[in-house]
């Protein structure tokens, strides 16, 4: 509870409008010419409503030979400039509109930007999604968030001038008529800006139920999930899921909208009694010989005023409220999210990692990965990392390409301190093959080169590393070649490959991006054992002269490697080449004779893979 009390009184709406505003004025000043236009126009079209019967009314109450052609010519005019007036105001509005989107747009770059740049291991932070949802989503609508707030803002002007000259005019028939109106409206307010903040406090509770929701939204509509979902008959599992996290988050939601309509009732209240006052005053006011004329003007301006009042409440709370995400927008823009280092590294002759006396465990969580973990990659090294799942191998590659920062203890690159190297030079050292990498909807060449160090595209290395990967057939026949779209969610003629196929495209964009070192986790689990044999058998060369680390589950992949590291739950449990592990017979050689087995028992196992386990026997 203390923490939502400082969280409302770090929040200034002011200063929130202030920023927003001084933006504008940064990059897109014409917006306030425009805005100055509209004021103008939106400002005076309101009162032609308002005078529109007194005019014609008044006409007819002069009476006269010359009262019909009188009220043709005051109504042609009157209509006329009403006319100009109600175009002007909608082209205003419309461009107005316009001109905020693309304002949107610029922050929605920056919000981008910042997520693309911001330290890793908030992007699998759920708690750092729950924290910013609200941040995030300010940029995703015309309607709330940024695009909301500056389109209120826009027209703020014109409808205060509309306001004040209607409260002009209302003072004249009654004060109280303008108090009560004031006291409605700001009963109004109260009640949202009450309802607002309850909204908010429970903003992170709205997130995560919100993202459990949409996770099975996405699940259950995504085609990838199809195969699964009829096979294994999930499709109940999923629905049964889907139907209980829909009923927690509208059960938040109700909570919410509970608290809304209790509060609702003070602004009824004040409602019946504004009505009252204001119709009461004004049928007296015609009993005792209020002209029919004037009668029907004051009718036009409570009815506008009540609105326009009611109109510029809400934007001062929609302001307040949605500037408040708006802030929380800003926040997550100035927010220090990235951790850099101000040096750099030189790679030319290998890399070397350093693990000195590491502490890691994942944000959130309890558990250590590594504990007082040393160990040495040394240049030029080409290691294999073998394991069970869950002992921490990929933990180890996201380490080293510093996607993660240990929380004791250090690592070191070619001896610097990883903190203390500049993100870019830091990953420009990798050349990296992650377990869950992502095809993208760009042509095939963007696909391998990924705009590497924003150097000229050299067509030939993209072949040639396709070809090494063995997808050179596969580029023939495609009929755009390089320049085939990956996908069909950009374009409708995209490609998409095999599971094998994508991971060998993976494969190639980390040859081409040719990196001092070589990262490969788990590079050929997708492909078929003839393809992994031909990675197998140009490892050596893909890698030459560079510091390389594999890992990988199979065994035969091993030998291929200078050492080769076991890792438990304790950490490196054993270290050395294939015979020297072999020659220990501990837990290597145990999964070694296991995976060799099943080998000689299957008979359907492919005949490269066993010849594969047989060479590395006779290595023994």
């Amino acid at each position: 509870m203390e923490k939502e009390k400082k969280k409302k009184k770090e929040y200034s709406t002011l200063k929130t409008v202030k920023r927003m505003l001084s933006v504008l004025k940064s990059y897109y000043p014409k917006l306030f010419v425009y805005a100055a236009i509209a004021t103008v126009a939106l400002g005076v079209n309101p009162f032609c409503s308002i005078f529109l019967p007194k005019v014609a009314i008044g006409t007819l109450e002069k009476g006269g030979d010359d009262v019909i052609r009188n009220l043709v010519i005051s109504m042609a005019i009157y209509l006329a400039i009403a006319g100009v007036l109600a175009f002007l105001a909608e082209f205003m509005e419309n461009l107005l509109t316009g001109e905020v989107m693309t304002v949107r747009m610029e922050y929605l770059r920056r919000q981008s930007e910042k997520i693309q740049k911001m330290d890793y291991k908030y992007a699998e932070d759920a708690k750092f999604f729950e924290k910013y949802d609200k941040a995030m989503s300010a940029c995703n609508n015309n309607s709330d968030g940024v695009e909301g707030v500056y389109g209120k803002l826009m027209r703020f002007p014109a409808k205060i001038i509309a306001l004040v000259g209607m409260i002009a005019l209302g003072v004249s028939l009654n004060p109280i008529i303008v108090v009560a109106l004031i006291l409605h409206v700001a009963a109004t307010m109260f009640v949202a800006a009450k309802a607002h903040d309850y909204e908010y406090a429970r903003k992170e509770d709205l997130a995560k139920a919100g993202r459990k929701v949409g996770y099975y939204e996405k699940t259950s509509a995504d085609f990838r999930f199809g195969k699964d979902i009829r096979i294994f008959n999930l499709r109940d599992r999923i629905m049964k899921n889907y139907k209980t996290e829909i009923r927690a988050y509208s059960g938040i939601k109700a909570m919410i909208e509970n608290r809304r309509f209790a509060l609702g009732f003070l602004s009824l209240f004040t409602l019946l009694v504004t009505n009252v006052a204001m119709y009461g005053l004004l049928a007296y006011k015609a009993y005792n010989g209020m002209p029919i004329s004037d009668f029907t003007m004051y009718i036009a301006l409570i009815t506008t005023l009540l609105t326009a009042m009611i109109d510029l409440g809400k934007d001062v709370t929609f302001i307040r409220n949605e500037g408040q995400y708006v802030d929380d927008y800003f926040k997550m823009i100035d927010d220090d999210l990235i951790s850099e280092g101000d040096k750099e590294v030189d790679a030319s002759d290998s890399v070397e990692i350093v693990f000195d006396h590491v502490t890691f465990r994942y944000p959130n969580t309890e558990k250590d990965v590594f504990k007082d973990f040393s160990f040495t990659i040394h240049k030029g090294e080409r290691l294999a990392v073998v394991g069970v799942n869950g002992a921490g191998k990929s933990t180890l590659v996201k380490l080293i390409c510093g996607l993660y920062a240990p929380n004791e203890g250090h690592i070191y690159i070619n001896g610097t301190d990883i903190n203390e190297i500049k993100k870019e030079n830091l990953y420009s050292l990798y050349s990296t093959v992650f377990q869950d990498f992502n095809i993208l909807a760009f042509s095939l060449r963007d696909n391998v080169t990924c705009g590497v160090n924003g150097e000229k595209v050299n067509d030939e290395k993209v072949k040639e590393v396709l070809t090494k990967v063995g997808l050179g057939k596969k580029l023939e026949a495609l009929d755009r070649g390089l320049d085939q779209m990956m996908l069909k969610v950009i374009d409708e003629n995209g490609t998409d490959f095999s599971g094998g196929e994508r991971q060998k495209l993976a494969i190639a964009r980390a040859l081409y991006k040719d990196a001092p070192m070589v990262i490969m986790d788990e590079p050929t689990a997708a492909l078929d054992a003839l393809a992994e044999a031909e990675i197998y058998e140009s490892f050596a060369d893909l890698v030459k002269g560079k510091t390389a680390i594999y890992v990988s589950h199979r065994l035969a992949s091993t030998r291929f490697c200078d050492k080769i590291a076991l890792f438990d739950n304790t950490g490196v449990r054993e270290y050395g080449t294939h015979e020297e592990l072999m020659e220990k017979k501990g837990e290597y050689y145990n999964m070694f004779v296991v995976q060799g087995k099943y080998y000689r028992e299957n008979p359907n196992a492919d005949a490269e893979e066993q010849a594969e386990m047989k060479e590395c026997e006779v290595a023994v």
